[in-house]
């Protein structure tokens, strides 16, 4: 008997427990927003001994943008995207590419559809789709990229179909997705159907798990920052995603806690995505 079928005898498994996931290890900082202003360079040093490798932004604690590219060098943790608001897009594009330009960022995030309902209509549809192909050319010029970061009202159904799939359809092929898990499946949705039906679309992820009762599929009903667990603590399937993403080549993932215990969750996701197996 080889070994290792005398350790799946012992075990009494024959469940391959598969590679380790790869990382890399990313953190959204906006998942510190409480803890950051005033002390932007000792959580960034101490988010870098949690382990993260890279951080995504979400605005700058009162700092200036080179000041807080000074403490990202300082702590090591490049910075790879910013999240903006679509508004800030739309009417100051040249001051949000000179700030991606200091940090060093590769890509301009946008975490919102041009209008402010849950209820998404076809003209919503269209005019996110003219403001992000717009933004996407733009970004292009300077050699960044443009991503969308769906929330839950990108799912509302429109002729049958998810909101996010008429979108897709009017996209430039440069505007990639940013696939954030907690909010497809608050969505209604399989982040892992997603991810196999748009290959080429997913290059950044939003990981977060997800409380147990929390609203699915429901677009009347509004979601509480509450709802985040730490990671393989909540409903989602992580696991499959994790495999799936990295099949298909997503190259930046970043842990996102959106509750009150988030200083003490991230450690605690970081630890489960370096011990995870796909």
């Amino acid at each position: 008997m080889s070994l290792g079928n005398l350790a799946t005898w012992l075990l009494g498994s024959t469940e391959d427990p598969g590679e380790h996931f790869p990382g890399p290890y990313g953190l959204q900082l906006y998942s510190l927003r409480h803890q950051m202003p005033g002390h932007v360079k000792m959580w960034l040093e101490r988010v870098k001994r949690m382990g993260y490798q890279e951080i995504e932004m979400a605005g700058f604690y009162g700092l200036t943008p080179l000041e807080f590219r000074r403490a990202l060098d300082s702590a090591g943790l490049p910075c790879i995207g910013m999240h903006n608001a679509y508004d800030r897009y739309l009417h100051d594009m040249p001051t949000t590419i000179r700030e991606a330009k200091i940090l060093g960022a590769q890509y301009l995030v946008c975490p919102e559809l041009p209008q402010a309902g849950r209820h998404l209509t076809m003209a919503d549809v269209r005019r996110a789709a003219r403001g992000f192909n717009h933004f996407a050319a733009q970004a292009e010029r300077h050699g960044l990229r443009f991503a969308f970061h769906a929330e839950v009202n990108a799912f509302y159904p429109i002729g049958g179909r998810p909101g996010l799939d008429r979108l897709i359809a009017l996209l430039r092929p440069d505007v990639v997705q940013e696939m954030d898990i907690f909010w497809y499946k608050r969505g209604g949705q399989d982040p892992v159907a997603y991810l196999k039906r748009y290959p080429k679309l997913f290059r950044l992820m939003h990981l977060k798990d997800m409380r147990r009762g929390t609203p699915i599929g429901n677009f009347n009903v509004g979601t509480s920052d509450e709802a985040c667990v730490v990671l393989g603590q909540g409903i989602l399937h992580l696991r499959a995603i994790l495999r799936e993403a990295v099949k298909i080549g997503v190259q930046h993932y970043f842990v996102e806690d959106e509750s009150r215990e988030a200083p003490q969750n991230i450690a605690a996701d970081v630890r489960y995505l370096k011990t995870v197996r796909l």
